[in-house]
């Protein structure tokens, strides 16, 4: 993951389990600097630092403002991510001629596809840019793992 607000930015690992409902994402940054690991459930939302510090919220993209300072948009991302739009209005959308997403325009962002891997037989997404004004979240997906309950079959 790489993130950039227009004068500061970083980048680290991530690793993203989504169950359901719920979702943990470890952060690893680049150069063993700065870790956390956040826990995301409906209504709760909890980051703790690798220093111990522990900080708690009713939704992630409010704690995730609060802690970082600009509108990371972790709840859309959870879709976006797997190359479907979030829940909710969206603004634009481009698709290829195999259905796969191109562009998206969502919540005022700009989400653009660059690459799709196939993993179990399914082409999911492997590099995205996501951009609002200067912020910009930009996602390198090395690898998918996919549950049983993740992808139906027919």
């Amino acid at each position: 993951i790489s993130l950039d607000d227009g004068d500061q930015g970083g980048s680290g690992k991530v690793q993203w389990l989504v169950q359901s409902e719920n979702s943990e994402i470890d952060f690893h940054g680049a150069l063993g600097r700065g870790a956390w690991h956040l826990k995301i459930s409906p209504g709760k939302a909890v980051l703790s630092e690798s220093n111990g510090a522990e900080e708690t919220a009713e939704g992630v993209n409010a704690l995730m403002q609060n802690k970082m300072g600009w509108p990371i948009p972790v709840e859309a991302l959870q879709w976006w991510v797997r190359g479907v739009a979030a829940p909710g209005l969206i603004d634009e959308v481009q698709i290829d001629s195999e259905g796969l997403l191109i562009s998206l325009s969502q919540f005022g962002w700009r989400v653009n596809y660059n690459r799709y891997d196939s993993s179990a037989g399914v082409a999911l997404p492997a590099r995205l840019d996501a951009r609002l004004g200067d912020y910009r979240v930009k996602l390198a997906i090395s690898r998918w793992q996919l549950g049983l309950n993740d992808v139906s079959t027919n």
